[in-house]
């Protein structure tokens, strides 16, 4: 009876929602979450409903009306409140994000049981043992229950960072030693400099950033268009015109400019996107341009990072969306060496090895931008460069 459920969801879903508005207009989990949370809570109260009856020895009718309520309060209340509340407070990052993720499906199961018993208890209450007997049968449905919507989440979840990739300490991605990256550090909103070599951060800029959308970027300076500006955009209230702050200028270095800002007028920052719309093709830093790898970051969590080797075929692709946590590929630079610096979720500055799927957490930081210093005099290996 509970694969029937599943397979007419799945029809419903299919039918209603064909292929391709999945694609264009949300990703499978936002659907299923929908479809459980509109229809699929009646589907189970009835199941529930019917089995509760019959270990109850009450009316079937009853028994379903109950449980139809019971599961609608348990989705919306239990299931979508109380478990964003929780996973909003969660100190969850790549390190911890598979653990965090088992966690909450114990968690929400427990939720499960506690809002939806006093329902099934309800209908023991006649019998001699109303209390053993109507834990027994709370446990028995609502563990078959949970089991069907676990296997309908996940069918609907992104795991592919955690189940097909190799989450690493930042030393063992080797990444070049030649890149610094400037980035805005959550706990001030100020602009901060490291090197993906481990050297300590060194503030740069006191810009006060206060929106996740804020980010860092490039374009061709105003002096020398040889030459590269950093610049900060942060958020207004007012998207179309947000405000445009110099953070450094007239940089001698190698810098990768948008994809989407190679379309319009570089010369115009205003055109310029905050984090949320920079996902696309992956630009290169000019000493990553012989690589056969191109990188593509989708809108969706679910689209994750998808990369393809020219030459040998090989593709790798993977992403973190599911009901306990979702993550974001922005930002992205393709680096020397092959390897790949990217913004996962809000505030996660990441390296990414292709070759041999290992991804690292690098330090916290928002709208990261790598860098090349150029030859010449301002070619330094030390902490002198701008």
């Amino acid at each position: 009876m509970k694969n029937r459920v599943i397979v007419g969801l799945a029809l419903l879903a299919w039918c209603v929602f064909p292929p391709s508005a999945w694609a264009n207009a949300g990703t499978p989990l936002m659907w299923a979450g929908m479809l459980h949370l509109a229809v699929g809570n009646a589907l189970i109260g009835v199941l529930e409903g019917l089995v509760v009856a019959s270990m109850a020895g009450a009316r079937q009718a009853g028994a379903i009306g109950l449980m139809i309520v019971a599961n609608y309060l348990s989705a919306w209340f239990g299931g979508l409140f109380l478990r964003g509340a929780i996973v909003a407070a969660l100190p969850m990052d790549l390190n911890n994000g598979w653990l965090w993720l088992w966690i909450m499906v114990v968690v929400t199961f427990l939720l499960t049981l506690l809002i939806e018993w006093p329902f099934v208890a309800r209908l023991f209450r006649e019998d001699p043992q109303p209390w053993q007997r109507s834990l027994r049968a709370s446990f028995l449905v609502q563990g078959g229950s949970y089991l069907l919507l676990f296997g309908w989440y996940w069918m609907a979840s992104g795991t592919s960072l955690y189940t097909k990739m190799h989450v690493v300490r930042p030393g063992e991605l080797s990444l070049p030693e030649s890149v610094w990256v400037y980035y805005i550090k959550p706990a001030d909103g100020d602009v901060y400099r490291r090197s993906l070599t481990g050297v300590g951060e060194e503030r740069i800029f006191g810009l006060h950033s206060a929106d996740d959308d804020d980010r860092l970027f490039v374009c061709p300076s105003a002096a020398d268009t040889n030459r590269w500006d950093l610049m900060a955009r942060l958020e207004t209230g007012d998207h179309g015109n947000p405000k445009i702050v110099p953070v450094l200028t007239n940089l001698l270095a190698d810098a990768a400019l948008d994809w989407r800002n190679r379309q319009t007028d570089p010369s115009d920052p205003a055109r310029y996107e905050g984090t949320w719309f920079t996902f696309g093709k992956v630009p290169r830093l000019k000493a990553a341009a012989g690589s056969a790898w191109t990188f593509h970051a989708g809108f969706w969590p679910v689209e994750g990072l998808r990369g393809e080797q020219a030459t040998t075929g090989d593709r790798v692709h993977f992403a973190f969306e599911t009901p306990f946590g979702s993550w974001a590929i922005r930002n992205a630079v393709h680096l020397p060496n092959d390897k790949v610096l990217f913004q996962l979720g809000h505030d996660q500055v990441c390296g990414f090895d292709p070759e041999t799927r290992r991804v690292a957490l690098l330090w916290r930081g928002r709208g990261p931008v790598p860098m090349v210093p150029g030859d010449g005099e301002r070619r330094v290996d030390a902490r002198s460069w701008p």
